[in-house]
């Protein structure tokens, strides 16, 4: 099988896997935050984060607390929130970081007078880059549903992923291009650091796939279908909202008729239940084609992760969804690499057992109104 342990065979844009990195897989908040939190503790230079949702709880006074003592340390800390996905957080909580010296931005301010339009277009990503020697990229915000419950957070599951080497520069080039969307926090717009040159710091190769729009020709979308287009042996996909666009799921349909194992891990427990019930009305026509479904049994999924051959891998905070391909901001981290990729295929293969196979007669059998219920909710899917 020499040709399924080409790199290049599942890459849409070999030009852009980077060489000479390592790679690190944090599989649950209890891995993921201490981790963040020394990164972030250890900076010396600069700290750039970048987070869809920043509370006011307990997980977001003690990273603020750490953000104002390495700024105070003398640290450029850089930090961007999206506007919507922290709407419940007081704006003084922010003026409280941008007096304390913080570099504060926030993205797309939400007026309320203005058009739904407005509100639609936001800054998904949730990154952390620290002195140009790694970079943090997954689907954990700072808030309490996603910290671990020995930091006192609801224990959600999720994934994060850090990157040491060149590829770091990818994650910092995303955020300034962020950084110079959004509105400045307690004074004038702070200038850009210059991009990192990062040395090399392992042997695996990296792509930074970012989205901010359908036409973004390095789509995180473009990257999926063709690693799905070429898979020979199996595709791994857990995902907390997923409502792929037709492409993608008539792939994964093709995939598991050519004899591609295909299995999906979605959420049974949500944070927007309403997406879960417009994924069900796909459920039967994947199964009927092969595709096994699975829904995870454990506290809320809010993964965002995918491995295929045992080859390509992806972690990040693009979901398969319309939102995710047309609207949001977002960014993963794809790895060209078997040792990352069996972690990767470990992993998924333990949430298998905490997870229920969805049959065909589980569909079959829903009542008529969560049926109807479903197909309705899917009609509206590009609104969810």
């Amino acid at each position: 099988m020499q040709e399924k342990e080409n790199w290049s065979r599942y890459c849409a844009s070999p030009q852009n896997a980077i060489a000479g990195n390592e790679v690190a897989l944090f599989k649950d908040g209890e891995e993921a935050f201490p981790a963040l939190l020394s990164a972030i503790g250890g900076a010396r230079e600069f700290v750039l984060l970048e987070f869809y949702a920043f509370a006011d709880d307990s997980i977001g006074r003690t990273v603020g607390d750490l953000l104002r003592e390495k700024a105070r340390q003398g640290v450029a800390v850089y930090l961007i929130y999206d506007s919507v996905g922290s709407i419940l957080t007081d704006r003084g909580f922010f003026d409280v970081l941008a007096a304390a010296g913080v570099k504060v931005a926030e993205f797309r301010p939400v007026i309320y007078w203005k058009p739904y339009w407005n509100w639609i277009k936001r800054d998904h990503r949730k990154t952390v880059c620290v002195d140009g020697r790694c970079a943090f990229a997954g689907g954990f915000n700072i808030t309490e549903s996603d910290a671990p419950r020995s930091m006192g957070g609801r224990g959600w599951k999720d994934t994060l992923a850090r990157v040491s080497g060149p590829a770091v520069a990818g994650i910092e080039k995303v955020f300034w291009e962020a950084w110079a969307a959004s509105t400045p926090v307690g004074g004038p717009a702070e200038p850009c650091l210059p991009v990192s040159e990062p040395e090399k710091a392992g042997d695996k190769r990296v792509s930074v796939v970012f989205a901010g729009g359908i036409r973004n020709v390095r789509s995180i979308r473009r990257s999926y279908r063709y690693a799905i287009n070429r898979a020979l042996e199996y595709i791994y996909i857990t995902n907390a909202y997923f409502l792929p666009d037709r492409l993608v799921y008539r792939r994964l349909i093709k995939a598991a008729q050519r004899g591609v194992d295909v299995r999906i891990i979605a959420p049974r427990e949500t944070d927007y239940p309403y997406v879960r019930w417009a994924s069900w009305a796909m459920y039967g026509h994947l199964i009927k084609n092969g595709v096994k479904v699975y829904e995870w049994q454990g506290r809320i999924l809010h993964s965002k992760t995918a491995v295929i051959d045992g080859l390509w891998s992806s972690v990040g905070s693009h979901n398969l969804d319309h939102r995710s391909l047309h609207y949001n901001l977002e960014v993963n981290l794809n790895v060209y690499d078997r040792t990352f990729s069996s972690e990767m295929t470990r992993a998924f293969r333990e949430d298998l057992k905490k997870s229920r196979l969805v049959t065909f007669n589980d569909v079959k059998n829903r009542p008529f109104t969560a049926k109807a219920a479903s197909k309705f909710l899917y009609l509206f899917r590009s609104w969810l």
